[in-house]
Protein backbone atom coordinates (compact mmCIF):
# COMPACT_ATOMS: atom_id res chain seq x y z
CA UNK A 1 0.00 0.00 0.00
CA UNK A 2 2.35 2.94 0.59
CA UNK A 3 4.54 1.35 -1.83
CA UNK A 4 1.98 2.35 -4.23
CA UNK A 5 1.27 5.74 -2.62
CA UNK A 6 4.94 5.98 -3.33
CA UNK A 7 4.83 5.56 -7.09
CA UNK A 8 1.70 7.67 -7.48
CA UNK A 9 3.32 10.34 -5.64
CA UNK A 10 6.64 9.59 -7.65
CA UNK A 11 4.52 9.88 -11.22
CA UNK A 12 2.84 13.10 -9.98
CA UNK A 13 6.26 14.86 -9.65
CA UNK A 14 7.54 13.63 -12.86
CA UNK A 15 4.70 15.04 -14.52
CA UNK A 16 4.93 18.28 -13.15
CA UNK A 17 8.20 18.42 -13.53
CA UNK A 18 7.75 17.91 -17.27
CA UNK A 19 4.89 20.26 -17.27
CA UNK A 20 7.73 23.04 -16.09
CA UNK A 21 10.15 21.65 -18.68
CA UNK A 22 7.47 22.05 -21.64
CA UNK A 23 6.28 25.11 -20.26
CA UNK A 24 9.97 26.85 -19.98
CA UNK A 25 10.71 25.50 -23.09
CA UNK A 26 7.84 27.16 -25.34
CA UNK A 27 8.61 30.16 -23.53
CA UNK A 28 12.31 30.50 -25.03
CA UNK A 29 11.40 29.27 -28.23
CA UNK A 30 7.99 31.94 -28.69
CA UNK A 31 11.28 34.48 -27.49
CA UNK A 32 13.48 33.06 -30.02
CA UNK A 33 10.44 33.77 -32.74
CA UNK A 34 9.70 37.05 -31.27
CA UNK A 35 13.52 38.41 -31.32
CA UNK A 36 13.93 36.39 -34.87
CA UNK A 37 10.77 38.29 -36.25
CA UNK A 38 12.34 41.81 -34.87
CA UNK A 39 15.64 41.22 -36.44
CA UNK A 40 14.14 40.13 -39.62
CA UNK A 41 11.70 43.46 -39.31
CA UNK A 42 15.14 45.68 -38.69
CA UNK A 43 16.49 44.26 -41.46
CA UNK A 44 13.93 44.81 -44.12
CA UNK A 45 13.88 48.56 -43.42
CA UNK A 46 16.15 49.89 -46.19
CA UNK A 47 17.75 53.52 -46.22
CA UNK A 48 19.14 55.60 -49.08
CA UNK A 49 22.60 57.38 -48.69
CA UNK A 50 20.71 60.80 -47.93
CA UNK A 51 19.14 59.02 -45.05
CA UNK A 52 21.67 57.44 -43.67
CA UNK A 53 23.60 60.60 -43.93
CA UNK A 54 21.10 62.36 -42.18
CA UNK A 55 20.54 59.34 -39.36
CA UNK A 56 24.12 59.33 -38.99
CA UNK A 57 24.37 63.28 -38.69
CA UNK A 58 27.34 63.39 -41.60
CA UNK A 59 27.54 64.58 -44.86
CA UNK A 60 26.34 62.40 -48.03
CA UNK A 61 29.74 62.65 -49.65
CA UNK A 62 31.51 61.13 -46.34
CA UNK A 63 29.16 58.06 -46.57
CA UNK A 64 30.49 57.85 -50.30
CA UNK A 65 34.28 58.08 -48.77
CA UNK A 66 33.88 55.32 -46.30
CA UNK A 67 32.01 53.31 -48.90
CA UNK A 68 35.22 54.33 -51.55
CA UNK A 69 37.79 53.49 -49.06
CA UNK A 70 36.58 49.72 -48.48
CA UNK A 71 35.72 50.59 -44.83
CA UNK A 72 32.11 50.25 -45.45
CA UNK A 73 30.25 47.80 -47.52
CA UNK A 74 26.75 48.40 -48.24
CA UNK A 75 23.60 46.65 -49.89
CA UNK A 76 23.31 47.47 -53.37
CA UNK A 77 19.69 47.83 -55.05
CA UNK A 78 18.23 47.02 -58.18
CA UNK A 79 20.15 50.18 -59.41
CA UNK A 80 23.49 49.52 -57.70
CA UNK A 81 22.90 52.51 -55.59
CA UNK A 82 23.74 51.85 -51.75
CA UNK A 83 20.94 51.01 -49.66
CA UNK A 84 21.37 50.74 -45.79
CA UNK A 85 19.39 48.69 -43.42
CA UNK A 86 18.96 49.25 -39.88
CA UNK A 87 21.53 47.14 -38.66
CA UNK A 88 24.03 49.10 -40.82
CA UNK A 89 23.48 52.03 -39.70
CA UNK A 90 23.81 50.36 -36.13
CA UNK A 91 27.28 48.77 -36.79
CA UNK A 92 27.91 52.02 -38.37
CA UNK A 93 27.62 53.91 -35.29
CA UNK A 94 29.33 51.45 -33.19
CA UNK A 95 32.34 51.89 -35.59
CA UNK A 96 32.35 55.51 -35.84
CA UNK A 97 32.15 55.70 -31.76
CA UNK A 98 35.38 53.33 -31.76
CA UNK A 99 37.31 56.09 -34.15
CA UNK A 100 39.50 58.21 -32.28
CA UNK A 101 39.17 62.00 -33.73
CA UNK A 102 42.91 64.09 -32.88
CA UNK A 103 42.53 66.85 -30.80
CA UNK A 104 42.45 69.90 -31.82
CA UNK A 105 45.75 72.30 -30.92
CA UNK A 106 44.30 75.86 -29.71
Amino acid sequence: MLYQLYLIDRERQLNTKLEKQKKLENQIEENDKKIFRKSIERSDKRYNLTQAAGILKVHRQTLYYWIKKGWFKPKRDYRNYPVFTVLDIENLIKWRNTIKFPLKAT
